[in-house]
């Protein structure tokens, strides 16, 4: 996924619509289907740091690579870059992040809006 498109909400659907597929192609759909609404309650109640706590917490690959990798390209469009050896340490994403109140803000709102479509997208698969 590239950061040509500076629109913020093209971004947040092709997201979410990733994020749609990877569980739709998860042998643990079910659960990753949970976590999708788990994970916006606790950012939603909790804040962004929180929700990475969150899914590192899950201690599964799988979960931080649906829930996490596909935001570097969110946080690259806010002007937050990690060193080429720290691209590891997401948490080095979420400090920086936090010294911005600004951009802190919008990549919440970014984020709450990327799983809300999700949500509403596996549902609609379901039924």
């Amino acid at each position: 996924m590239t950061t040509d498109s500076k629109n913020l909400e093209t971004l947040a659907i092709k997201i979410a619509y990733y994020i749609v597929k990877e569980i739709n192609n998860s042998s643990n759909k079910s659960k990753l289907k949970n976590l999708v609404d788990k994970a916006l309650g606790v950012l939603s109640n909790d804040g962004v740091y929180a929700y990475y706590v969150y899914i590192i917490s899950q201690n599964k690959k799988e979960v931080e690579e649906i829930f996490l990798d596909k935001l570097e390209v969110l946080f690259e469009l806010l002007g937050i870059k990690a060193k080429k050896e720290d691209i590891e340490d997401k948490q080095l994403y979420f400090q920086k992040l936090s010294e911005d109140l600004h951009k802190l803000l919008l990549f919440k709102q970014i984020l709450e809006k990327i799983l809300i479509y999700a949500r509403y997208h596996l549902r609609a698969i379901e039924g």
